[in-house]
C-alpha cells in the first residue's frame, strides 16, 4: 500500500530486549594532489600517495529502556581494518554503550563521523512524500573536522518501508592535521536510507562521500581528495514479533 498523506513518522522505536546487529562497510580512498613531477618523485621514493583503507564493523547490541523514551544499546563492536597499500590488517573487539533519543540523536551529544550523520536528528512530527528536512551538524572527516548541512527528502513509501534521499555539503575548517594553508576544505555526501516501520529503525544506508582539501597557487594545485563509499545494514530481532507496524511512540 502506498501512503500519500502526510502521515509518515520517522521515529527510532526499539523495544527493550531487542537485539540489534549493524554491519558496516567503508572503503575510503585519499589521493594526494601535486604537480605531476612531484607526484612521480614521491612514487619513486616509495611514498604512498594513494591511500586505501577498508573497514568492516559489526556492532551487536541489546536494547534496554531508559527514562523519557530514551533507548540504551549495549554490546560489542568488532572492527577489521585493512590498509591496502601497506598490506596491513588489524582486528579489534570493544565493548560499546550508547543512549539515543527517538529522533536518533545521542545522549550526551557528540561530534559524529560524517558517515554516521546521514540519518541523525529525525524530523519532528509527521512528514509527507516529497518533503525535505534539513540538519546541520559538526562532523569529523578523514581530512579534518567541520560542519555539514544535510537535506533529507522522502522519496517513496511502500507499506512498511520509507525511502529517503540524502544530499549534503559543508566546510572543513579544523586544523587537526596541521594543514592550515589548505583550509577551508569542502565536504560532500549523498546517498539513500531505508526506514522500516515494522522494526522502528533504518535497516539500510548507502552513501558516497567526496571531500576536498585543495589549493592552487601560481598555477600549481596541491592538496588531498577523498572518496569513500559506505554501506550499512541493520537487523533487529524483537522479543515478540508481529507482522504489522507498531504504533508510533510519543515524542
Amino acid at each position: 500500500m502506498l501512503l500519500t498523506a502526510c502521515a509518515i513518522a520517522l521515529v527510532l522505536d526499539l523495544h527493550a530486549g531487542s537485539r540489534v546487529v549493524e554491519r558496516s562497510l567503508y572503503d575510503d580512498h585519499v589521493n594526494w594532489v601535486l604537480p605531476p613531477d612531484k607526484l612521480e618523485s614521491f612514487r619513486r621514493s616509495g611514498v604512498v600517495i594513494d591511500e586505501d583503507k577498508r573497514t568492516k564493523l559489526v556492532a551487536e547490541t541489546t536494547v534496554t529502556q531508559a527514562p523519557h523514551h530514551l533507548m540504551n544499546l549495549r554490546g560489542s563492536l568488532q572492527a577489521t581494518a585493512t590498509d591496502v597499500p601497506r598490506h596491513r590488517t588489524t582486528n579489534e573487539v570493544d565493548q560499546i554503550s550508547t543512549t539515543v533519543t527517538p529522533r536518533n540523536t545521542a545522549v550526551p551529544a557528540s561530534v559524529l563521523d560524517l558517515e554516521e550523520a546521514g540519518m541523525v536528528d529525525l524530523p519532528e512530527g509527521r512528514v509527507c512524500v516529497g518533503q525535505t528536512w534539513r540538519t546541520r551538524l559538526p562532523v569529523i572527516t578523514t581530512l579534518g573536522s567541520g560542519t555539514a548541512t544535510i537535506d533529507h527528502t522522502i522519496v517513496k513509501v511502500d507499506g512498511r518501508f520509507v525511502d529517503v534521499a540524502i544530499k549534503g555539503s559543508g566546510v572543513i575548517s579544523g586544523m587537526e592535521y596541521n594543514l592550515p594553508r589548505l583550509l577551508p576544505g569542502a565536504i560532500g555526501i549523498s546517498g539513500t536510507a531505508r526506514y522500516d516501520r515494522t522494526v522502528g529503525t533504518m535497516t539500510s544506508e548507502s552513501y558516497t562521500v567526496h571531500n576536498r582539501l585543495i589549493r592552487t597557487v601560481k598555477d600549481k594545485t596541491i592538496g588531498f581528495l577523498e572518496t569513500e563509499t559506505v554501506a550499512i545494514k541493520t537487523t533487529v530481532t524483537a522479543p515478540a514479533t508481529g507482522s504489522a507496524p507498531r504504533p508510533d511512540p510519543p515524542r
